[in-house]
């Protein structure tokens, strides 16, 4: 991958482990023909962010509250799942549903944790990880342009998609809920421009970035485990898991922010994070991709052949990240 200009390596990245690894699209003859509209929407919007960030000087704080942000976009403005209680057919957002904001609360959080972690975040953090040199902006002005009208058209390519899809009974969203989805976007992107480049004011040490990939390994694990057992396959009752998914919120929040401010937080700790995030859906993903569309060996085989690539980008931008120490 370190052949491919690095904005070439994340639109490529950010689609195959946001939707391929996680084994959310099925593994069949109809896989690549969905990966260009994928490619558009995650691939564009994760170098959008990416390009705004360095240009703004931000930092992984900035990069994380915009890539929640553009959850918030996909999931509230273009999929509408947060607000379809019945989005796909699949009854999700009535589990924990919260009625005066018309969502669920297990469904808002697993989905934009996903997207923010996972489809953004970790994609951008291992494709910088393995081009150290390139610290820079990796588009001109040309280019920028380019990519965004890519990630619009992505936007609108998924928007009716899920629209005319009969699962979805053509769903639209109320104008409170548009309004409120819109103010939402625009406070967490001000909040992430507002929290750009302010330094770390501890002086206790870190985890060391073995541990904090383990942690983000762990936690990771449990929400999918969470989400299975609660609202996909209704095991757990919804007012115990709301408890555990509170609980769990808060300690990883509390661990990162913690960790965070350590006086030697470094990108090899960053980097151990996004590593762990990208192991659990090494796993997850046979796990989503039998539940949802049942076990056949080809989508197997497949799924396989992606964890193994996976482990591969893996180690080499762990050798990366040793070389710069």
């Amino acid at each position: 991958m370190k052949r491919l200009p690095p904005a070439l390596a994340l639109f490529l990245l950010a689609p195959l482990i946001g939707e391929y690894l996680l084994g959310n699209i099925p593994l069949d003859v109809w896989a690549p023909a969905a990966f260009p509209p994928t490619a558009l929407l995650y691939g564009c919007g994760a170098v959008l962010i990416r390009e705004i960030v360095v240009r703004a000087g931000g930092g992984r704080g900035m990069t994380l509250l915009l890539a929640i942000a553009y959850g918030v976009v996909e999931e509230a403005l273009v999929t509408q799942s947060l607000f379809n209680l019945n989005y796909l057919g699949l009854g999700l957002g009535s589990y924990g549903e919260i009625p005066w904001l018309g969502i669920s609360a297990p469904w808002s959080v697993y989905v934009l944790s996903i997207h923010s972690v996972w489809s953004i975040f970790t994609p951008i953090v291992l494709i910088e990880t393995l081009y150290p040199a390139r610290r820079g902006p990796w588009l001109r002005a040309r280019g920028l342009i380019s990519n965004t009208i890519g990630y619009v058209a992505g936007a609108v390519i998924l928007f009716f998609a899920m629209y005319l899809n009969p699962d979805n009974k053509a769903f639209l969203l109320s104008a409170g809920q548009l309004i409120g989805a819109v103010v939402t976007v625009a406070a967490l992107i001000a909040l992430a421009f507002l929290t750009r480049g302010r330094g770390r004011t501890a002086t206790h040490r870190a985890w060391p970035p073995a541990a904090m990939g383990a942690f983000a390994l762990t936690g990771g694990s449990a929400m999918f485990l969470l989400f299975e057992f609660g609202p996909a396959r209704k095991v757990i009752s919804e007012p115990l898991t709301l408890i555990l998914l509170s609980v769990l919120m808060t300690v990883v929040l509390a661990v990162l922010v913690v960790n965070t401010r350590a006086a030697d937080w470094s990108h090899r700790h960053v980097f151990a994070l996004a590593a762990g995030a990208v192991l659990t859906y090494c796993w997850a993903g046979f796990m989503v991709q039998i539940t949802q569309y049942g076990f056949h060996l080809v989508p197997t085989a497949i799924q396989i052949l992606l964890v193994a690539g996976t482990l591969w980008l893996l180690a080499r931008t762990h050798a990366t990240v040793a070389l710069s120490d």
